[in-house]
């Protein structure tokens, strides 16, 4: 999973705001469950609604595109790495 620094850089390139509190309320069950964290919080609702809630309609495009690149990054360990290397 890459990190909130990215996941806000990332937001912040594509969207215009880092809506960063979406990307630490999105992973904030990482601290209990460690990489099966994405049972919560990580679908399409529960991510537009965190977004809506904490960033407004910023948010909502950020808890979607925050789905997105983790679902990359898990697929592709390569990718992941190349973007905390270059963003």
């Amino acid at each position: 999973m890459p990190s909130n620094r990215t996941h806000a850089k990332i937001s912040k390139i594509l969207i215009g705001k880092e809506c960063r509190r979406t990307n630490k309320i999105m992973d904030y069950p990482v601290r209990f469950f460690g990489k099966g964290h994405r049972i919560l919080f990580h679908d399409v609702l529960s991510a537009a609604s965190i977004g809506y809630i904490s960033d407004g309609y910023d948010g909502i495009y950020s808890g979607i595109l925050h789905l997105g690149v983790d679902a990359v990054c898990s697929k592709y360990p390569v990718v992941k790495k190349m973007l905390e290397y270059f963003i």
